[in-house]
C-alpha cells in the first residue's frame, strides 16, 4: 500500500466515520502522520485519485469503499456495531469516458514555433529555449488564439518489443471528437499546471501526465509505473503539428510495458485494441488520426534511411520535428 492509502487508512480509522479527501488530510496533518515528501498544493486531489483508483481496481477486496460520491470509509467497519447502517452501504461508481477538459494548459507562442520549424534537437532543449524566450505560459484554451499561443498535449504510446498498441478511438467530451472512429497508436492528454509536482522527473510533468492517462484509459494501477524496477513513460520526441490552420505541440512518450500486459475493452474510449508492428511501413495511414499518421510516416522514413545506409538526417530519440497534416 502506498503512502497516500496508508494516510487515508490511518485517518479514517481514527475518525471512525466517512470522510472526503480534504477531511482525511486535515486529520492526518493534525495527527502528524503525513511524510514531509507528501506536502504540497495538490495532495487533496492526489489522495482522492489514489482512493478512487484503489476501489476501481480491487473492488470488493479493497480496504476502502465509498458511502456516497467523494466520501470514503473502511471495509473493516462494515461489521462494527457502533457504525450507523447508512455508512455501511457502498456507493457504486460507474465508469465514464475520460474528460479532456483543459484548464490552465501549457501553451507555447506560435512566433517561437515559427523559428523552430526547420530545427531539430531534443525535447529538453526545445522547452529550455522556449522558456528562455518567455514563450511558455499556462492559460485557458479559450485564450490561446487571441494571444498567439498554441496548446501542448502529451501522447503516450504503449510499446512491447517491436509492436505498439493501436486502437479505434471512442468519443471524448472535447473539441477533438472528430478523432472518433479513427485508429490511433497513442493516448492523448492535456498538459496542465496540475501535472507538475515536486516528484516529477521532467520539469513540465509530461511523464506524470502520460502515466495518468494510461492509468485511466487502460485500467492500470498506480503501481504499474511507480516502485522498484517499474518503468515509466519516457519522452521520445516533440512534434509541432499543423492541421486545419492550427498548431499543437505534441510531446510523444513511449511506455515499454511489461510482457504480461494485454489491453482490455472495458474503457468506453478504447475499441478494437490490437498490436501494430513498428518495423514495417503501413499503407493505410488515412485510417489513423493525424498524430498517429504522422508518427507512423516518420518511422517509415527513418527505417528507409537506415536501409539505404544514410544516417545523416536521422531523427534521434527525443528529437523535435514539425509536420503538416498530409505531408
Amino acid at each position: 500500500m502506498d503512502s497516500y492509502l496508508q494516510i487515508a487508512q490511518t485517518g479514517l480509522r481514527s475518525a471512525r466515520r466517512p470522510m472526503g479527501a480534504k477531511a482525511i488530510l486535515d486529520v492526518a496533518y493534525k495527527a502528524g502522520v503525513v511524510p514531509n515528501h507528501l506536502y504540497g498544493k495538490t495532495q487533496q486531489k492526489t489522495l482522492q485519485a489514489r482512493l478512487s483508483e484503489e476501489i476501481l481496481h480491487h473492488r470488493e477486496t479493497s480496504p476502502f469503499y465509498r458511502t456516497e460520491p467523494g466520501q470514503f470509509f473502511l471495509t473493516e467497519f462494515l461489521d462494527a456495531d457502533d457504525i450507523p447502517e447508512e455508512w455501511k452501504k457502498p456507493f457504486p461508481a460507474r465508469r465514464r469516458t475520460r474528460d479532456l477538459t483543459r484548464d490552465n494548459t501549457l501553451a507555447v507562442k506560435e512566433a517561437f514555433l515559427a523559428r523552430w520549424r526547420r530545427s531539430r534537437g531534443d525535447a529538453n532543449a526545445f522547452f529550455q529555449a522556449a522558456e528562455a524566450e518567455d514563450a511558455i505560459a499556462y492559460m485557458h484554451p479559450k485564450d490561446l488564439k487571441g494571444r498567439g499561443y498554441c496548446s501542448t498535449w502529451t501522447f503516450a504510446m504503449v510499446v512491447k518489443d517491436d509492436m505498439t498498441l493501436a486502437y479505434r478511438v471512442g468519443r471524448y467530451r472535447d473539441d477533438r471528437d472528430h478523432f472518433a472512429k479513427r485508429r490511433s497508436i497513442g493516448f492523448p492528454g492535456p498538459l496542465t499546471v496540475e501535472d507538475v509536482t515536486l516528484f516529477s522527473r521532467d520539469h513540465l510533468g509530461a511523464e506524470d501526465s502520460a502515466a495518468e492517462v494510461l492509468m485511466q484509459d487502460l485500467d492500470l494501477s498506480y503501481t504499474s509505473f511507480h516502485g522498484p524496477g517499474k518503468r515509466r513513460p519516457e519522452i521520445e520526441r516533440v512534434m509541432v503539428v499543423e492541421a486545419d490552420k492550427a498548431l499543437d505541440v505534441v510531446i510523444v512518450l513511449k511506455w515499454n510495458c511489461p510482457k504480461w500486459f494485454e489491453p482490455t475493452t472495458r474503457r468506453m474510449s478504447l475499441n478494437e485494441p490490437h498490436w501494430l508492428s513498428t518495423s514495417i511501413p503501413h499503407n493505410d495511414l488515412d485510417d489513423f488520426e493525424p498524430w498517429s499518421s504522422m508518427i507512423l510516416a516518420e518511422w517509415a522514413a527513418e527505417a528507409e534511411r537506415e536501409t539505404v545506409g544514410d544516417q545523416t538526417h536521422h531523427t534521434p530519440a527525443g528529437g523535435f520535428s514539425r509536420i503538416r497534416a498530409g505531408e
